[in-house]
């Protein structure tokens, strides 16, 4: 059975339902779930009322504008909330075309828990570099790992982006850290005359800061993390003992079909849609195709006119062989 058209169960437990379509902020603070008693941590929330950051444009560059709801896939459903209940990571796998990270904005969007936090890891990423560093001036800021660990009252999504690449002690560090839940910045301990106590610095976002008592960054409960993994090193069992796994399927027709009509609203409904129709299905057809990345180029060129001067908009597998060829043979 297609993904598509399976029920996606929804117990009373459920809070993530996958959709990405922004939930009643009311509601979700009313069914908003506690951590484990075990992951509970003494870091006193910024305030009893404050709302999350505001978005910023990342997630629709990712997922498009929230009017257009995904199809939620019962598995995604499923683990996000077993995440979310026991705070512990999000282990996102699958192919470089499946959306992995996608996940994260959903989560962040549909939870309304204000722009996800990003950290990419290369292989000469370190802990300290997602924790924090200088910021000009004898000033720190606080990296993407850093910034999620600030005390708030509810938690930010932190996207661990590939980090199976990283070296091979980073992954047991990161979740160390996120074991914690605090860390010290050694280089401000006793700086400030005035208050030895405090001091005060840059987070990841721009123009935000935020004030350390005795150098510490001490969470209230954990961020919500998802680590996505593109199978270029195996992470170690022990590591992934520690995260919820999921893994992701290639996109199905459905899900293509919701992208097109999130990124290209005038293009899914009008009288192009049965060009969509034929290039989805001319995509699923060839398996090594990175098929959400050409669905976009191609539907960018008829966006930009490339169907209307071919002259033959009621040929429609004619006007996409025209369109597919600029697209895939003659395209970089």
């Amino acid at each position: 059975m297609d993904a598509d058209s399976q029920a996606v169960p929804e117990p009373s437990w459920f809070l993530y339902r996958g959709t990405g379509t922004p939930m009643n902020p009311a509601d979700r603070d009313r069914r908003w779930p506690a951590p484990p008693p075990w992951r509970t941590f003494s870091g006193a929330p910024d305030s009893a009322t404050a709302p999350p950051p505001p978005q910023d444009g990342t997630a629709a560059r990712v997922l498009g504008p929230p009017g257009v709801p995904w199809p939620a896939v019962p598995d995604e459903v499923v683990r996000v909330n077993i995440a979310l209940r026991l705070r512990r990571p999000l282990l996102v796998s699958g192919g470089p075309d499946t959306g992995r990270s996608a996940v994260a904005h959903r989560i962040a969007r549909e939870l309304g828990l204000g722009p996800v936090l990003r950290w990419r890891v290369t292989g000469g990423s370190t802990l300290t570099d997602a924790l924090y560093g200088p910021a000009g001036g004898g000033t720190f800021r606080l990296g993407p790992l850093g910034t999620a660990l600030l005390p708030r009252r509810l938690p930010r999504v932190l996207l661990v982006d590939g980090l199976d690449r990283g070296g091979f002690d980073l992954p047991e560090q990161v979740l160390g850290t996120l074991e914690d839940g605090e860390f010290v910045l050694p280089e401000l301990l006793g700086r400030t005359e005035k208050d030895p106590g405090t001091a005060v610095v840059h987070t990841w976002e721009t123009g935000r800061t935020a004030t350390l008592r005795d150098a510490l960054v001490r969470c209230h409960e954990p961020p919500l993390v998802v680590i996505t993994s593109g199978g270029e090193a195996d992470l170690s069992p022990g590591c992934v003992r520690q995260c919820v796994p999921l893994t992701l399927p290639p996109m199905t027709a459905g899900q293509l079909t919701a992208l097109a009509r999130a990124r290209f609203p005038a293009l899914a409904e009008g009288r192009h849609g049965r060009l969509l129709e034929a290039l989805v299905e001319r995509l699923l057809r060839d398996p090594d195709t990175d098929a959400p990345g050409l669905l976009l180029d191609v539907l960018h060129l008829v966006d930009e006119g490339a169907l209307d001067e071919t002259g033959e908009e009621d040929e429609v597998e004619a006007a996409l062989d025209t369109v597919w060829r600029w697209a895939v043979v003659e395209g970089p």
